[in-house]
């Protein structure tokens, strides 16, 4: 019973964020999608990660060449990303977290990373494998820089995002 009312009520966000969700240029390589034309594979896996939750955006997407459906979920006071394959294979989520709620090794890396620069916005990152990663962007210059690092503060990427993130 409760995974019909959470299934009915994940349709009807999607269908609702369909109508809500305004197109933000070309270069956007993500479109709204209704539940309806999520594979019901993707919608299993939607359905375990987002139990007693609302979907506030669903999108069809591009990642790394390859499709992916993406969700906005709202969980209580938790906010994050799902991205899913179309065969229903769980790729990652991303939710804003704090830096001062990162492991103490992450917090100096990115703190001694954006030295010169400011600190716009810190996630935490999970992806296919269950590998955590903590995420920043650092503005300087005009520039922007998304670095991920492990909980050891050990530096895994480094992008620049100038033109992707706002």
């Amino acid at each position: 019973m409760k995974l019909h009312r959470t299934i009915i009520s994940l349709a009807a966000a999607a269908f609702m964020a369909g109508f809500a969700i305004p197109s933000f240029g070309a270069d956007e390589k993500d479109d709204s999608v209704s539940m309806a034309k999520i594979p019901k594979a993707v919608k299993k896996t939607l359905a375990g990660y987002a139990a007693d939750a609302e979907v506030k955006k669903a999108e069809k997407g591009d990642q790394d060449g390859k499709t992916v459906y993406e969700f906005d979920i709202e969980q209580g006071a938790r906010k994050f990303e799902l991205t899913i394959a179309p065969n229903g294979d769980f790729l990652g989520t991303e939710e804003e977290m704090p830096l001062t709620a990162m492991p103490a090794a992450a917090q100096a890396t990115i703190t001694a990373r954006a030295k010169g620069g400011k600190i716009v916005a810190t996630e935490k990152a999970v992806d296919a494998k269950k590998k955590v990663l903590y995420e920043a962007i650092i503005e300087r210059d005009g520039k922007k820089v998304e670095i991920a690092v492990d909980a050891d503060g050990k530096v895994v990427t480094t992008e620049d995002v100038t033109e992707e993130k706002g």
